[in-house]
């Protein structure tokens, strides 16, 4: 038994004997981040488990369909359930959860990170017991609780499989990105035999725009810059943007593939500051740039080909720090590359 499975092993005990848990993931929740925590938290529901659902940022509209959207809760409540397990789905930082984050990991009884993304953890850091599931050759956190559920023999029924499968079809680009594999449909196949409905999901999530959405990203657009002969976009948004469209930052997570899809780019950057200073910078890459590790220099993280971090600044002076850092790494992979 390796590693992971071992650990997966670990955890589905853990939340087989637990009474209490509590569930979330990161800030500004993706349709991976919430499919997971409402797919999960019904199979401990379903099993007679107590279960508490917290996001610290609300769901975007095309994700408000998914089955149980409405018991995730904003707000912590003054005193906390005894003895939960804090189950921290989609991210391995207690900082991505947001301002509530450390409270929720010092509160707990146990605690189990189930992620896909770069990382390890920090189940050292803890005095209580912690099972840490991080496997980034995983589509999606789903499909790590998949295998949970899995070792359990616990159901997919058609409510999970339709929050699962929103985590997976979205994570994966709609099965268009790097981390697509044989394994991910035939964990589709799966979830659509369970009941998971393709078109209604991807209705949902890929052609349910709000119109200020669509505003902002026409805002978005006349931003857009390519450097280094091409293969360096950036595009950026500002406060009076998101002010004029009314629109909200949690639609704008799928913004950054439109720099992505220019065909000469291999590094898109998209640079927001919904709040004069506060700066939230995504990254995708499309080959053999490790954005994760770029976004790392500013204190982020994420996957290979998909990363971000958030910092405080002028957004004109962190879009040419950025896009510099960028064009090094470029230069760096050519060289390496004709070397070879």
């Amino acid at each position: 038994m390796n590693r992971i499975d071992s650990a997966v092993q670990k955890a589905a005990r853990l939340m087989e004997k637990g009474e209490v848990f509590i569930l979330t993931g990161h800030e500004r929740p993706d349709g991976d981040a919430a499919g997971s925590v409402l797919g999960l938290g019904d199979a401990l529901t379903s099993h007679g488990k107590q279960v508490m659902m917290f996001a610290s940022d609300e769901l975007a509209n095309s994700l408000s369909f998914l089955p149980g959207s409405s018991r995730i809760q904003r707000r912590l409540p003054d005193n906390l359930p005894q003895d939960y397990i804090l189950v921290l789905l989609d991210c391995n930082e207690e900082d991505r959860v947001g301002e509530y984050g450390p409270r929720l990991v010092k509160e707990a009884s146990s605690v189990i990170i189930l992620d896909h993304h770069l990382g390890e953890g920090f189940c050292k850091e803890l005095s209580q017991p912690c099972v840490s599931v991080i496997d980034t050759k995983a589509c999606a956190t789903a499909e790590i609780c998949l295998r949970l559920m899995k070792v359990l023999n616990w159901e997919v029924t058609k409510k999970i499989a339709t929050c699962f499968y929103t985590a997976i079809v979205t994570d994966t680009g709609g099965f268009r990105y790097s981390n697509t594999s044989s394994t991910t449909f035939k964990i589709a196949r799966q979830l659509v035999l369970a009941g998971a409905d393709p078109y209604e999901i991807a209705l949902n999530c890929f052609e349910s725009k709000s119109l200020a959405k669509l505003k902002l990203l026409g805002l978005a657009l006349e931003t857009l810059e390519t450097f280094y002969n091409g293969r360096v976009s950036v595009m950026l948004l500002t406060p009076d943007m998101f002010a004029l469209c009314g629109a909200k930052e949690s639609e704008t997570d799928d913004f950054v593939s439109y720099a992505r899809g220019i065909d000469t780019v291999e590094v898109a950057i998209l640079i927001k500051e919904v709040k004069s200073g506060r700066i939230s910078v995504s990254l995708r890459s499309k080959h053999s740039v490790n954005v994760a590790e770029l976004a790392g220099r500013f204190g982020g993280g994420g996957h290979f080909n998909a990363a971000g971090f958030k910092t405080t600044g002028d957004p004109l002076e962190i879009k040419e720090k950025v896009v510099a850092l960028a064009g090094e790494y470029l230069i760096e992979k050519v060289s390496t590359t004709s070397k070879d």
